[in-house]
């Protein structure tokens, strides 16, 4: 037969009545050999969580739309908690988003099997005890919210206790709280409106919990000057001072018997299950203290596990921090960290797509998640302890039990999170997921198989793996941007570069402008590589350009200063050596030659007269186009003044300038 999944909604871990109720839910399906998926969302009323305040909780609420008829069997829903501030249209839309069959606890809705506390027994012998055996006569009592069905019951209870026990309306006051330690504020308004009150009795103990700080404050002594009565008995009622008189209400039972009625719900059966309530006394009503005794291995054992969980989350930050790049690895290094705790197995999903939800949206499954990663123990391991100086427990890991999924593989349909081919399916099993979120982006989620001594410890991992896959993502995008900008830089530095030569170039002949060429020279000049080595400054003035302008106009003057710059390059760049040509201004050029001839002047002015003949009988133009040249020889060299070079070489050009055309025509 196939083995029935069940899904079990609740508020976080933290709450001591949730881990209570999940003790009992787990009892039961390892009794029936079921499997249970345990989702710790958050409150469906958008309220603050009392153990974290954290604007974004509401994220975990999504967990609650993970579920789908392939993958779950039945759903129960723990909505006296995650929803006791909703209206009751408000619990029917979230009831109608659920698509598998659904139990609900500690609320009662047409048309739904639940189950529920039988509140009346332990609460009136709780308040008859008050009143009986300590003589109490003014009460106040602090309701949980007013959309709660237990709430509503005990209220309702409490006044016809009062009335049945003689005491009018005015003997006591009634205020609203929200079953959370946060009610201080209700407790101090109802101490200022109602100083002859004599006993406090709070709808659950967390309640009193927050009372016995107001009390505290105001100096007011629990048992002697007030007495305070409570419900549910949680784990921590019998540990402070003084311990709590409470109703046992035990939560463990609800998660027992709502498991025990899966079969019967699927197979068409509606059921309505009352769980017994007894009264418990200790010393805040003023009974006679009672001692309380906690073994040494008890508070070892917790000091073991709070060390190793703060060595867990400071392991994962650092191998995190200890990168200034993405990490590809992060998701097997995390795995590593964390299965150094005593985890039996846990699944690394990400979303295919980070999602981006914000309050208020409607969140939407995806198709499809990516499995990263996994651990699976392969066997029972025996814990290495370190004593530094508590006992800290290590369990060995071995590398290759951390499996990381090949990337065309990593796909999952949401359907089959819970069942593929990376997880055993062989024996029974109790998982929880959590949602791994920052702020309004959500990456993906986890589904653990860990000892239930380890579910309080599971939200503070999450949040620390949220944090580092955020850093992980923000160093990644930082990567992404440095690499634009240098991309960038680069792209500015390119066109700086071709904007400089631009600068440099003469828009006319398309050779080096004054400033372009006398940057080439000096640079050539002064190079060490140069040192020593011949160099000729060369100094050209072209001949009759005022008469080939009125005669033939200025374009033909153009195109006459465009030769004699092509003449000039094609002249030097044709030697042997290194150098370039400039137009200096109007009609004077500049050139420079760094060669190793012996006689470079006289084979330079031959081979510009020779291009210079070629050029003129291949042109058609009726002009002949000619320069005058004058040019120096000197020695490379730092300490070379290359203005004064060019000068000598000017000086010289004005005597080649007698001998020029007389006629410029041909």
């Amino acid at each position: 037969m196939k083995r029935l999944n069940i899904a079990l909604f609740i508020s976080e871990f933290e709450d001591p009545y949730t881990n209570t109720l999940c003790e009992g839910a787990i009892r039961a399906v390892r009794a029936k050999g079921y499997n249970l998926y345990i989702f710790p969302g958050s409150f469906l009323d958008s309220r603050i969580s009392p153990v974290f305040e954290d604007d974004y909780a509401y994220q975990h609420n999504c967990l609650f739309q993970f579920i789908t008829e392939k993958s779950i069997d039945i759903a129960i829903i723990n909505l006296g908690n995650i929803g006791s501030q909703l209206s009751m249209e408000d619990k029917h839309r979230f009831l109608e988003t659920i698509t598998v069959p659904v139990i609900l606890i500690s609320d009662m809705i047409d048309g739904y099997s639940c189950v529920n506390f039988d509140n009346r027994s332990g609460i009136s012998l709780g308040i008859e005890h008050l009143i009986q055996e300590h003589h109490k006569q003014h009460f106040g009592y602090v309701s949980g919210p007013r959309n709660n069905i237990d709430a509503v019951e005990r209220q309702r209870i409490f006044e016809q206790v009062m009335m049945q026990n003689g005491i009018a309306p005015d003997q006591y006051r009634i205020v609203e709280g929200d079953f959370s330690a946060g009610s201080t504020r209700v407790v101090e308004n109802l101490l200022d409106e109602y100083p002859e009150i004599d006993a406090l009795i709070c709808a659950n103990d967390m309640m009193c919990y927050g009372a016995y700080q107001v009390l505290a404050a105001r100096n007011m002594r629990v048992g002697r000057d007030i007495a305070v009565l409570g419900f549910d008995d949680a784990p921590y009622s019998s540990k402070i001072k003084p311990g709590l008189t409470t109703v046992k209400a035990d939560p463990a039972l609800l998660g027992y018997k709502a498991v025990g009625l899966c079969e019967k719900v699927l197979a068409g059966e509606t059921h309505n299950l009352m769980v017994e309530t007894s009264f418990v006394v200790r010393e805040s009503c003023g009974c006679v203290e009672l001692m309380h005794t906690e073994t040494h291995q008890d508070i070892l054992s917790i000091q073991a596990n709070l060390d190793s969980l703060n060595h867990t989350l400071v392991a994962i930050s650092r191998n995190i921090l200890n990168y200034e790049e993405e990490n590809s690895k992060i998701y097997f290094m995390i795995l590593n960290s964390l299965c150094k705790m005593n985890i039996q197995s846990v699944y690394f999903y990400t979303f295919t797509e980070k999602i981006e939800y914000k309050r208020g949206q409607e969140w939407k499954r995806p198709e499809d998640a990516r499995l990263r990663a996994y651990y699976r123990e392969p066997r029972a391991r025996i814990p290495d302890i370190v004593y530094q100086p508590m006992p800290i427990y290590y369990y060995p890991v071995d590398m290759e039990d951390i499996k990381e999924i090949e990337p065309d593989e990593q796909r999952i349909p949401f359907e089959q999170i819970f069942s593929n081919k990376y997880i055993k399916t062989d024996q029974p099993e109790i998982k929880v997921v959590t949602l791994l979120y920052a702020g309004e982006i959500q990456y993906g989620f986890l589904i653990w198989d860990v000892k239930e001594e380890y579910f309080g410890y599971i939200g503070q991992l999450s949040y620390q793996i949220s944090n580092a896959l955020k850093t992980n993502k923000l160093l990644h995008k930082k990567n992404q941007m440095a690499a634009a900008l240098e991309e960038s830089l680069q792209q500015v530095q390119e066109k700086n570069s071709i904007l400089e030569e631009i600068s440099k170039v003469d828009e006319l002949t398309q050779i080096y402008n004054r400033r372009g060429f006398l940057d080439s020279m000096k640079r050539s000049v002064i190079l060490k590589s140069n040192g020593g080595r011949n160099a000729i400054a060369v100094y050209a003035d072209m001949n009759n350009l005022k008469l080939v302008n009125d005669q033939f106009g200025h374009e033909e003057g153009d195109y006459a200063l465009r030769l004699i710059g092509q003449i000039l390059r094609d002249a030097i760049h044709g030697m042997e050596g290194v150098g370039e040509v400039g137009r200096i201004g109007g009609d004077e050029f500049c050139a420079y030659l760094i060669t190793d001839l012996a006689d470079g002047e006289a084979l330079l002015r031959q081979k510009i007269d020779e291009i210079t003949e070629a050029m003129n009988q291949e042109n058609e133009k009726a002009y002949y186009v000619s320069m005058s040249i004058g040019m120096k020889s000197f020695i490379c060299s730092s300490e070379v003044d290359i203005s004064y070079e060019l000068e000598q070489a000017d000086a010289q050009l004005y005597q080649y300038k007698k001998r020029k055309r007389v006629s410029i025509l041909k």
